[in-house]
């Protein structure tokens, strides 16, 4: 049990280490954007947004900056790091917005409401915030396959409904 307390207790100072780190990055680099556990794109006016991990982002940002000249207000979070799970900042970014779509290239079998694990994480960090979005997830881009744009505009199209 003392191991598991340890690991725990490991991971919950992760979230200073990483902090610092990134500190140390941005100052010897000049770049890294400004939150260690993630990135905001298009979200200063955003209504909707989406949010996932890795390279999903390309293509999304491509869709979004498409969906912004159709006059729509759709934004995009990318998560940097799963574990630790940076709750806080996760919390303060989605409760701003009217809904969060989650996307996942994963699946956890046999899960709540047959989600990936990313979506999990996000409704659980979530549910306790008063005015939460509503939150709809995604399983996409399976198999190391990419996130084509119709793929993504059905996914802004589900969300949005």
């Amino acid at each position: 049990m003392e191991i598991r307390m340890q690991n725990d207790q490991a991971m919950r100072n992760a979230l200073g280490v990483i902090t610092e780190a990134h500190a140390e990055f941005k100052k010897l680099f000049g770049r890294g954007g400004e939150n260690p556990f993630l990135d905001e794109y298009m979200t200063d006016d955003a209504e909707v947004v989406f949010i996932g991990q890795g390279t999903l982002s390309l293509p999304m940002k491509v869709a979004i900056r498409k969906w912004r000249k159709e006059g729509h207000k759709v934004g995009l979070v990318r998560l940097k790091w799963f574990r630790p799970f940076a709750t806080a900042d996760v919390v303060k970014s989605l409760s701003r917005f009217k809904a969060v779509g989650v996307i996942d290239r994963d699946y956890s079998f046999g899960s709540p409401y047959y989600g990936g694990v990313l979506f999990n994480e996000i409704r659980s960090a979530l549910y306790s915030v008063e005015k939460r979005p509503t939150i709809v997830g995604f399983i996409a881009a399976l198999g190391g396959r990419e996130i084509e744009q119709p793929m993504a505009r059905e996914m802004f199209d589900k969300l949005t409904a």
